[in-house]
């Protein structure tokens, strides 16, 4: 086998394992029922597939190291680190090699079944891993018995990992609940199956259908199996790569293996791409950092991505960007999906909410001499999101930043549109900031959960973004400034002056729309521009979001309570890192929407 028909064989692999995602994301219970297996695999041998295509006439150890690199830069989740460390194995193993024949492809499927199970912090019998040994063995005994016959080898090898995928549902308890098999082994079939009819020159089978017990519920938008009463001990998915002259792996399974469980590490002495479960992505980041440069920062929230078995009968659902400083209850009430943006102060990047808090936000601003940054969510973030949301619902509706203060919305529409369902995911302009976007993206939820027609749910939401208003008070306009949020002539007409201005926000611009006498209570300041804003007879909803004035923000919910009777509701948030690093500490923001929120229906 040469370095083409490896290319081809690889290829065919990997197109059919992406044909079985679906299934993957709804047969996946372990190790966490969180559904996300298959878009993981995809993602990460979808990354692999762009680096053979764009390589030149290699040599198989040449294509097979291009393979693993992209791999370990690529790897989502569990089973996609695992994948990039049998990679890493495999082109360890052959080197330099230019040909494969039968003992060099036995030796190293031998290698790269070390490799993975070295790689984990406590493998578990039942899962890819099992198929991984049972397809090294077989080629190890084939190699022994039947030397020079690839073809033969190979065929046996569909049998092995057959018999293992079959295994799989009756070793582990949480397989035998739900009376499924094991998703990573499953896809780890599908790869193989392709792998074998690409290097035989066979065309790739079609992706095998589920079993009859599960094929009357695989529909689109539809989950195989129910909730499995797992308890998800540690809550976010985190994963980040480390990058040094000289990496001591053992070092760093030490120091992380503390912070969560299902550690695994693949890579090679400079780069290593880490994988835990933990409550503490940001402790993860921070060991990392000891030991190089920490990029591709990745915490997805397992506890939500869970909750989405709840709401799988739904059939559009939300998300949107944590500059929606949307309250957490909220979100898990109604199932909306929340995508980190990035705080940078210096060389040190965050995620807004996950690994940094709006507290822990404003202590370090007293701390650092830099003035920090946001950016939007990485492509391949967003991108991984919706494919995740896809393979259970059958649209995907994203409420992003206002476009005018962010590249959110660019970031938002370029994922979309490079994913495998362009035409299931909308992304909408909430024209707003903070809770001004929150409304919108909890409007876009209720509508959602009252089971209105797509159609007639965008319309709604478009009609609540451009009806949704904020107006903000802050303690000092050079944070807005600086950010180029303002102009620097009204931040030196604030200072000439002994005035604080009222900030506007609505239909995607960002304004003064009054003043008021420094030493005036900003509650009462807020109070009366709304009072001038309202409209008579309509019903109003409101929130209300502050940095660092927990006792402003309740007298202002009171008083809204009081002030507006037949109020729609008032929710209290705290001001995240993503509009505080534009507003500064001290900041009290209202927003407000008007119309009914849509009744929900009875669906679970």
């Amino acid at each position: 086998m040469d370095g083409e028909l490896l290319r081809r064989a690889l290829r065919a692999g990997i197109a059919q394992m992406l044909g079985q995602t679906d299934l993957l994301n709804r047969i996946n219970v372990f190790p966490v029922p969180d559904g996300d297996t298959g878009t993981n695999m995809a993602l990460t041998l979808g990354a692999v597939d762009q680096a053979l295509v764009a390589a030149p006439a290699e040599g198989a150890g040449e294509l097979l190291a291009t393979a693993a690199d992209a791999a370990i830069d690529a790897a989502r989740g569990n089973s996609g680190a695992i994948l990039a460390e049998f990679l890493q194995g495999l082109a360890d193993a052959v080197g330099e090699r230019r040909e494969l024949d039968l003992a060099a492809l036995a030796d190293a499927f031998t290698n790269a079944d070390r490799y993975a199970r070295g790689a984990l912090d406590a493998p578990q019998e039942g899962t890819i891993i099992s198929v991984i040994s049972a397809v090294a063995g077989r080629l190890s005994q084939a190699s022994r018995e039947q030397p020079g016959d690839l073809p033969a080898a190979l065929e046996l090898t569909l049998t092995a990992a057959g018999e293992a995928v079959a295994t799989t549902r009756n070793t582990l308890p949480a397989l035998r609940r739900a009376g499924v098999e094991d998703a990573g082994a499953r896809g780890f079939l599908s790869f193989l199956e392709g792998f074998v009819a690409g290097a035989l020159g066979r065309a790739v089978p079609e992706a095998q259908l589920p079993s009859p017990a599960m094929a009357a519920r695989d529909e689109p938008g539809h989950i195989v199996v129910e909730a499995t009463g797992q308890s998800i001990e540690f809550r976010f998915c985190t994963e980040c790569i480390v990058a040094g002259p000289t990496i001591d792996r053992r070092r760093l399974h030490d120091e992380l293996g503390t912070l969560g469980t299902s550690l695994v590490l693949a890579g090679n002495r400079r780069k290593v791409r880490i994988h835990i479960h933990t409550n503490d992505p940001g402790a993860v980041f921070a060991a990392a950092g000891r030991f190089g440069t920490v990029a591709g920062e990745k915490a997805d929230d397992m506890r939500r991505q869970a909750q989405t078995r709840s709401h799988a009968g739904q059939a559009i659902t939300v998300v949107t960007d944590s500059g929606a400083d949307l309250p957490e209850e909220l979100c898990e009430e109604l199932g909306i999906h929340m995508i980190p943006l990035r705080i940078h102060f210096a060389d040190r990047t965050f995620l807004d909410k996950v690994s940094l808090t709006s507290g822990d936000f404003l202590r370090e601003l007293d701390s650092s001499p830099v003035q920090p940054r946001t950016s939007q969510p990485a492509p391949g973030d967003l991108r991984r999101v919706y494919e995740y949301l896809v393979s259970h619902h059958e649209h995907v509706v994203a409420i992003s930043l206002d476009r005018q203060v962010s590249g959110t919305w660019q970031a938002s529409q370029t994922a979309a549109r490079r994913s495998s369902a362009p035409h299931r995911i909308t992304v909408i302009d909430s024209r707003n900031a903070s809770i001004g976007q929150g409304l919108v993206a909890l409007h876009a939820a209720e509508c959602a959960r009252s089971g209105m027609p797509v159609a007639e749910l965008l319309d709604s939401v478009r009609g609540a973004a451009a009806a949704t208003r904020s107006f903000a008070v802050v303690a000092d306009l050079a944070w807005a400034a600086r950010g180029g949020r303002l102009p620097e002539s009204l931040r030196w007409l604030t200072r000439a002056l002994p005035v604080r201005p009222v900030l506007h926000m609505g239909q995607g611009a960002v304004g003064v729309s009054g003043v008021f006498l420094r030493g005036r209570d900003p509650v009462a300041a807020l109070l009366a521009r709304l009072t001038a804003t309202l409209a008579a007879g309509e019903r109003y909803r409101f929130a209300v979001a502050h940095a660092g004035l927990p006792d402003a923000a309740a007298r202002l919910a009171a008083a809204l309570h009081e002030r507006v009777p037949g109020n729609a509701g008032v929710f209290v948030s705290e001001l995240g890192a993503a509009a505080s690093v534009h507003s500064g500490p001290e900041t009290l923001v209202v927003a407000l929407q008007p119309g009914k929120p849509p009744a929900a229906t009875s669906q679970s």
